[in-house]
């Protein structure tokens, strides 16, 4: 069968919120029957549905007798566009089939299963009317108090935008640039007789001092990508893992699907920070890597920086946020 002329086609300028979201993936599974499939691998903390697209031609087969790939999108509540990552992905193998030879074989041989957006819920509240900037899940977590006191970041004037505040104060870090007034650099150390900042968040400050001006962190304190198994560190070592591996619903559902398909023999995790490709291991050095799948990594990954632009580097050896510390996550699980 022939690319479908009916083939929904995203808008890619724009970032759907869910029902919108949904309704797209329904109509790839209409227009194209034969080789698209959508399924429910689970439901989300606030009870939406996590879905999967299938993509493989039925008549060949069952996904599951096929070696698959599994791509997922939008762990984090605003990395939004790897959600969009994965919809450009689903549009160019739907409108490809019939058409380019490589993307024909791929869904007569291979099966893809692409999750765009395995964190409804923090989408959703990044996207909001009001909107949220949290890291991942909307569950309150460590805590489910509000704070006494401090900034409580929102959006105070309801524009749908979260801005930063510049507040005049001597003993500020922030100067004005030069040339640009609107900017704030930093200020120099041992810098004096200058008109100073402080730079805060938009939001609301409570029982403030009159010195201090912390941030409260955010209530919904996970970060999916922390929940899952492998070398799993509780709160104290890694902020955000949760109460215990796979304790959030959005991770449990990953993770099942994935361990009742062993016919996975190769996945993608999309963010949208850094500008990098990450390869395993996050943990864990190149030198005691088993050397096959090092050469494999370090060869599709070649691939990726002559497709993209972006370097391919090593979680552990070039993306530390601290020298001392590593972190694990979905990369070192699903390797």
């Amino acid at each position: 069968m022939t690319a479908d002329s009916a083939l929904p086609t995203p808008a890619f300028d724009t970032f759907p919120r869910y029902a919108d979201l949904t309704a797209l993936l329904e109509a790839y599974a209409r227009a194209r029957p034969d080789i698209v499939e959508l399924r429910s691998i689970g439901r989300s903390h606030e009870g939406r549905d996590i879905w999967l697209v299938v993509l493989t031609r039925k008549a060949t087969g069952a996904d599951t007798t096929k070696p698959a790939l599994w791509v997922d999108g939008n762990i984090h509540a605003a990395e939004l566009t790897a959600c969009t990552a994965i919809l450009y992905f689903l549009h160019h193998l739907c409108s490809g089939d019939g058409v380019d030879e490589r993307t024909t074989h791929l869904l007569d041989t291979r099966v893809v299963y692409a999750c765009p957006r395995l964190n409804p819920d923090g989408a959703e509240l990044a996207l909001a009317d009001t909107p949220r900037f949290i890291r991942s899940s909307t569950r309150p977590y460590p805590f489910d108090e509000h704070p006494v006191d401090g900034m409580t970041v929102q959006d105070v004037d309801g524009d749908g935008r979260i801005l930063y505040m510049r507040i005049r104060d001597p003993h500020g870090t922030y100067r004005k640039h030069p040339a640009e007034p609107r900017l704030m650099v930093a200020r120099e150390p041992g810098e004096i007789g200058g008109e100073y900042y402080r730079v805060v968040p938009e939001g609301l400050l409570t029982n403030w001092d009159g010195v201090r001006m912390r941030v409260n962190p955010d209530r919904e304190g996970l970060d999916l990508n922390r929940n899952f198994p492998s070398l799993w560190r509780q709160e104290f070592e890694q902020h955000g893992a949760g109460p215990y591996p796979t304790s959030e619903p959005e991770v449990r559902a990953m993770v099942d699907f994935c361990v009742a398909h062993p016919n996975i023999g190769a996945a993608i995790n999309f963010h949208t920070h850094s500008g990098v490709i990450l390869r395993p291991m996050g943990t864990t050095s190149d030198d005691d890597m088993t050397p096959e799948d090092l050469w494999m990594f370090k060869r599709l990954s070649a691939i990726g920086e002559q497709l993209t632009g972006y370097p391919a580097i090593s979680g552990f050896h070039d993306f530390k946020y601290h020298p001392k510390e590593v972190i694990t996550g979905t990369q070192d699980w699903v390797y």
